[in-house]
């Protein structure tokens, strides 16, 4: 992308057609994904595995590959399909077939598309327009195959109602991530058997993950194992704090008892003399 603001439209809603259909006769189909190459295929499913893994234990969190977006009630037409998005405060419900913005009360908060030559140009203006119109916080695009974008990967964040890109995080050492405000995670491209695929990093632990769940799970329990260990540890210094002060409780009470003893014979006085 040649520039870094893509400037939207005034958000507002699009016109509808002169006679509009009733909403509750409007059909809104599911949609329906092919990808493009292997390689698409698996930097799309890379990152929604690996989103899905993180936010797993968050019940008002969607994340959703290749669901469909309708934002205007009435209209089936106008519509978006997002390679992944995730959404906060809604339900994560499995027999959602749509994601239709009246009812679910916002837009999604975070958007990838993952280009291929057949979609770049228009991830890069309409998509990029039509994201920025709805309300979209920040939208995201990934080359896997490294030739249709200047760079592999372009973050863009939502400001006074454009898009501004996302710069990289500064001090980190991290190569060159993008922090994802709404996310909370630093991101970031790398080749993985000749395909750019989506890299996340946790800056609260260091943790990487790329939906390989494989690794993840790895990590996790190797995690789970030092945490494990470390706690076994702490109760042994824990017993051998306790072992020791036992012993030196013990230890006082025969100086007391010690104490009182001498307390004792030297309150009788000493025993007398006998001369030989």
């Amino acid at each position: 992308m040649a520039t870094t603001q893509t400037e939207p439209p005034a958000l507002t809603s699009p016109a509808a057609p002169a006679v509009a259909p009733e909403p509750d006769e409007v059909d809104y189909p599911e949609g329906h994904w092919i990808a493009q190459s292997v390689g698409h295929g698996d930097a799309v499913r890379q990152a929604a595995t690996a989103l899905d893994y993180y936010f797993r234990e968050r019940a008002d969190v969607l994340v959703a590959m290749e669901l469909v977006v309708y934002y205007q009630r009435g209209n089936s037409k106008l519509r978006l399909q997002p390679d992944v998005q995730v959404v906060f405060g809604v339900e994560h419900r499995g027999s959602r077939g749509s994601f239709r913005i009246w009812e679910e009360g916002k837009a999604p908060d975070f958007v990838l598309e993952v280009a291929s030559p057949s979609t770049a140009e228009n991830d890069a203006e309409h998509k990029a327009r039509e994201y920025s119109r709805i309300g979209v916080r920040e939208y995201w695009r990934l080359d896997p195959a490294g030739t249709l974008m200047e760079t592999s990967l372009e973050g863009y964040a939502a400001s006074a109602g454009q898009y501004e890109q996302v710069r990289p995080v500064e001090g980190t050492g991290r190569g060159g991530a993008l922090r994802s405000r709404v996310l909370g995670l630093e991101l970031r491209s790398r080749r993985q058997a000749g395909v750019t695929v989506l890299e996340f990093i946790d800056p609260r632990t260091g943790e990487e993950f790329d939906g390989r769940l494989e690794g993840a799970e790895r990590r996790r329990r190797t995690a789970e194992r030092d945490m494990q260990a470390a706690v076994r540890e702490k109760q042994a210094a824990v017993r051998e704090k306790q072992t020791l002060q036992q012993r030196v409780t013990a230890a006082e009470e025969r100086a007391r008892a010690l104490e009182e003893r001498l307390r004792a014979l030297t309150a009788h006085g000493a025993p007398p003399e006998h001369d030989p």
